[in-house]
């Protein structure tokens, strides 16, 4: 039986498997973190600008989007360390 490549799609990250390699898209990732950085940018300029006349809400907001960035950028890192984790064991296995 011939080797039929597939795919599969976690959410919005694309995993494929071809015959000579198998990989992993991190673009998604990437794009999202830097679209969450450029709307926490706009909000602090946001800030900037009205100085004295912010709001409580306008700080939440910030607030909110600082958090998700933290958030996929820490699931990013997590991501990344248990691919090399498991890269490894598999190496040492294969002596």
């Amino acid at each position: 039986m011939a080797y039929q490549p597939s795919s599969w799609d976690a959410g919005n990250m694309q995993i494929g498997w071809e015959e000579s390699k198998q990989g992993v898209d991190f673009n998604v990732l990437i794009d999202q973190i830097e679209e969450l950085t450029g709307m926490a940018k706009s909000k602090i300029a946001g800030i900037r600008e009205k100085r004295s006349a912010m709001s409580i809400a306008d700080m939440f907001d910030l607030q909110m989007a600082m958090n998700k960035l933290s958030q996929m950028s820490e699931m990013s890192t997590s991501l990344i360390s248990a691919l090399n984790t498991s890269i490894g064991a598999m190496a040492r296995n294969v002596k």
